[in-house]
Order: C-alpha cells, then sequence, then structure tokens
C-alpha cells in the first residue's frame, strides 16, 4: 500500500480537520486514511505527526509506535484516547502515554474491564438508567485536583450540586475519596474506562 516497512508505524486520529486541508497537509507523506464519522484514521510513519499538530483548531491522538503488519486493534484504542484528551486539554496533538498515570495501564482489554466493573460498575449502570453525570462529575472534580468551585464551573453547576454528586458517587462505589487509596483506584478505573472507549465524554 505504498507504506514503508523498515519503521515503525503510527495510528492517528484527527478531529477538526476538513478533508481537504488534511490531504494538503499530509503532502507526499505515505499514509493510508480512514474516515469514521467526524474523526480521520491515519496509518503511516512517525513523521506523520508533525504537519498535523501544524493545522489551525484540530485536535489529534497518536498512538505508540508499532511494527508494520501488527494489529491496530491496541492502536486504535491508544489513538481515540488520546485524541480525547487533546479535545479536552486544547492541544492539538496528544501522544499516548504524555499522560503520566494511563502510561502505567495495562494494554490488555479483559483486566482494563475488570478493573471497570469493579470500581465503577454500579455507577456506570446508575449514569446509563438514570442519565445523570455522577462519572462525569467525579472525573471533573478530580482532573481539577479536587477543587469544587473549579470543577462546578466547568460543569456548569451549582456547587452543592456537585458536592451531592460526589457523595452519591461515593455510595455507588463503596469509596471515601478523602482517602489517597480509594482516590488513587478510583482514578485508575476512570483512565482505563476512557482506555476502552466507555467514557469519553
Amino acid at each position: 500500500m505504498g507504506l514503508p516497512l523498515d519503521t515503525d508505524t503510527v495510528l492517528l486520529v484527527v478531529r477538526g480537520a476538513p478533508d481537504d486541508v488534511l490531504r494538503r497537509a499530509l503532502g507526499d507523506l505515505p499514509h493510508l486514511i480512514l474516515r469514521r464519522g467526524d474523526d480521520h484514521y491515519l496509518l503511516g510513519p512517525p513523521a506523520l505527526a508533525a504537519p498535523i499538530a501544524a493545522l489551525p483548531g484540530v485536535s489529534a491522538g497518536l498512538s505508540r509506535p508499532f511494527p508494520p503488519g501488527e494489529s491496530t486493534r491496541v492502536a486504535q484504542r491508544e489513538a481515540v484516547w488520546a485524541a480525547t484528551q487533546a479535545a479536552e486539554s486544547g492541544k492539538a496533538l496528544i501522544h499516548y502515554g504524555d499522560d503520566t498515570t494511563g502510561r502505567w495501564l495495562p494494554d490488555d482489554p479483559a483486566t482494563l474491564e475488570a478493573l471497570v466493573e469493579h470500581v465503577l460498575g454500579a455507577v456506570l449502570s446508575y449514569d446509563e438508567a438514570h442519565d445523570s453525570q455522577l462519572l462525569t462529575s467525579a472525573r471533573t472534580w478530580m482532573e481539577r485536583n479536587r477543587h469544587t468551585e473549579a470543577a462546578a464551573a466547568a460543569l456548569h453547576i451549582h456547587p452543592n450540586t456537585l458536592a451531592y454528586r460526589l457523595r452519591r458517587f461515593a455510595a455507588l462505589t463503596g469509596r471515601d475519596l478523602s482517602s489517597s487509596a480509594a482516590f488513587a483506584e478510583v482514578w485508575l478505573a476512570i483512565r482505563a474506562a476512557r482506555q476502552l472507549g466507555l467514557h469519553d465524554q
């Protein structure tokens, strides 16, 4: 397909770039491109990252390099996760592994699923049944270093509403988020859910 076989391959998920702009940016670089909804999936050499990162208004995620011909299943999860991180942070490009917590999670989906079910299963079921935002609220609060006012502002809710959601989250998970051990376990489970594509919002 024209891709080099003597160097590692990467997978990029690109959001916010029209087809024609993306094709012009890639120029003569060897690549395969697939569009899925609003996302473009690019397969090719690591050199693809630089022109993508230079595009205005783009959010892109880059997988770890892998040998040509290897399955893209893990790379796809990595790139989707990184693209979501890029969109949330306002950065043009995130390399999978930039997150110091996520890099320690295993690649095995069964292990990740077991962690998510054990820690977050009750919350995921509750959110689905009640169209609530408990997991999103807890994640936002944790990402803002447990600053309730900042997290409530980001969620566009009153701080008291966030405090209620956090209490409900703690009750469903059976974990006191004031405990360092519980906090660490929940944080890893949230990262695992994101890596599996179960919690991308």
